[in-house]
């Protein structure tokens, strides 16, 4: 028999449970108020800018693109190429470094998750023409582990990082937490998306309860307009809830298959990425 989506009771590398800050733990500025650095903001602006991109950038293309000057944005530039953050082509062009991915591999908790994951994701994305989503909480926010479409599995976007309350992932994650860590989240993480978008705490709890009740999250039009997801738990050995798996698409492919037949493949494929 299925479990309900209740809270893990241990800490594991994937689990669903996270470790909010105490008085005694540093805590993020977005809870405290305080200011952030502003070049560090700036550099870390520069390194998301140029992974969002295809093709190596210009100096000048990335001053223009950040609004900065072109010698701030040299010397930011000159710091992480000889930090190996950046690289240059042979038209001296900027692109991301070999630090950024070994770094990146220090940082990646959910390589055997992904790795699972992308084995048995293409074949639900076949069956249903659906875009299929994977999902965990980190760092209080929705954060994409592997994403694909038909015939092609895409990087991996973050662009729903803010969008636990309005997306059927970030939902049914916010199901398993416990109240008082779901209320801390939804303080800080509750934005109009669309007009659809549901922001009023006691309704998203009783939400939340529903979904724990009947076992997946569905919303429709909250995240992107015309836009319909559905998603339901992947669980480790012990039953704990360790990630979301998530169907999404407009009307013409969402009406395809039958909300039954979505949960029914759904459960094996999240059952086949089961760690």
């Amino acid at each position: 028999m299925e479990k309900k989506l209740d809270s893990p009771e241990k800490n594991g590398i994937v689990s669903l449970k996270i470790n909010l800050f105490t008085q005694d733990s540093t805590m993020p500025a977005e809870q405290t108020g305080k200011p952030l650095i502003q070049v560090l903001e700036r550099a870390f602006d520069i390194l998301e800018m140029l992974a969002r991109r295809d093709t190596p950038m210009r100096a000048t293309d990335i001053a223009n693109e950040l609004g900065l000057s072109l010698q701030t944005t040299g010397n930011l530039l000159r710091t992480l190429y000889e930090r190996g953050y950046l690289s240059q082509d042979a038209k001296r062009f900027y692109r991301l470094g070999g630090q950024c991915f070994y770094l990146g591999s220090y940082a990646d908790r959910w390589k055997e998750l992904r790795k699972a994951a992308d084995r048995a994701i293409p074949e639900l994305c076949k069956t249903t023409g659906l875009l299929v989503f994977v999902g965990v909480i980190e760092s209080d926010k929705l954060f994409c582990i592997s994403l694909r479409r038909e015939n092609e599995i895409d990087p991996p976007s973050q662009k729903w990082a803010d969008e636990l309350h309005s997306t059927a992932s970030g939902r049914l994650l916010l199901a398993g937490l416990s109240p008082e860590e779901r209320k801390k989240l939804l303080a800080r993480t509750l934005r109009k998306k669309t007009r659809k978008t549901i922001t009023d705490p006691d309704q998203l709890e009783r939400i939340c309860a529903t979904i724990r009740k009947q076992g997946f999250a569905e919303i429709h039009g909250e995240s992107v307009d015309q836009i319909h997801s559905i998603a339901v738990p992947i669980r480790n050995r012990d039953g704990e809830i360790i990630a979301a798996l998530a169907l999404s698409g407009d009307k013409t492919e969402w009406n395809k298959t039958s909300r039954k037949e979505k949960l029914e493949r759904m459960t094996r494929t999240a059952n086949a990425i089961r760690l």
